[in-house]
Parts: C-alpha cells; sequence; structure tokens
C-alpha cells in the first residue's frame, strides 16, 4: 500500500480533489463536509509521508527512537499548524484583496489566486522553521565540519 501510495500520490491526490469538486458540484449542500474531508485526506496523507522518513533514519541507526518520536510529533504538528495558517491567512488576504471587485468571476479568480500564492508562502516558511527542529546527529555534525 504504501509503495503505491509513494508511486501514485499525487495522480491519487488530483483525482480524490477532482472528484470532490465534482460532488461538491452536484451537491452544493456537502461542500463543507467535502472540503473538510480532502482537507483531513491530506494530512493524513502528509503525515503518513513524514513517518515513513523519520522511520527509514531510525532504521538506519541515524537518530534513536527517542528522536524519531520527537521528530515524527513535532513535524505532523508543525504540518497541522503550518496548514492552519496557510488557510486562515490566505482566506483572510483573498476576503481583504476582493472585496472592492465587483466581477463575480474577476473576484473568483482574484480571490483564489490570492489565496494560493499567501498559502504556498505560509508552506514555504513554515517547511524551513520544521526543517530547523528536527535533530538529525549525522547531518549537524556534517554542517559543523563544513563550517570550519
Amino acid at each position: 500500500m504504501t509503495a503505491f501510495f509513494k508511486r501514485h500520490s499525487t495522480f491519487v491526490l488530483l483525482l480524490l480533489l477532482v472528484t470532490l469538486l465534482a460532488l461538491a458540484w452536484v451537491y452544493p449542500s456537502e461542500g463543507l463536509f467535502l472540503g473538510i474531508t480532502f482537507l483531513l485526506f491530506s494530512f493524513l496523507a502528509a503525515s503518513l509521508a513524514v513517518l515513513d522518513k523519520h522511520k527509514q533514519a531510525y532504521r538506519q541507526g541515524r537518530i534513536t527512537r527517542g528522536a524519531f518520536i520527537r521528530n515524527a510529533v513535532l513535524e505532523i504538528t508543525g504540518t497541522w499548524l503550518v496548514m492552519l495558517a496557510a488557510g486562515l491567512l490566505g482566506r483572510s488576504a483573498a476576503g481583504a484583496v476582493t472585496q472592492g471587485i465587483g466581477g463575480e468571476l474577476l473576484r473568483v479568480s482574484v480571490g483564489i489566486g490570492i489565496g494560493l500564492l499567501v498559502g504556498m508562502g505560509v508552506g514555504v516558511a513554515g517547511k524551513k522553521t520544521l526543517r530547523r527542529l528536527n535533530f538529525y546527529p549525522g547531518r549537524r555534525a556534517e554542517s559543523s565540519a563544513v563550517s570550519n
């Protein structure tokens, strides 16, 4: 299952997104539920990828069991917080920018664009922050040897 998901994760997530959008179009009253379902599925996929990454480092002996648990919990919690911040900031920015736009199609297009840009910016900043929190002894030793 994990090998299949690794190989086809982008396709599966895009197919799920298209399916959820089609269902939200057919059943508009269920749109919020479907959106939350997609976000939870995306979070689950990201969490599984994080666990797999840290599990490989643990099995190779680069980190201890405690470091494995700490790194996995910090990165999964951080991913959740980054997703939450990206959604809230993207929605707020899109609302502020599109407030004065009269045309519906233009308002939706600009809102989606602004929301995506702000969300990606928050994601990049969060990724850099989360990288600093993880502890890999070999990586720290290499980086200090390079700086000397």
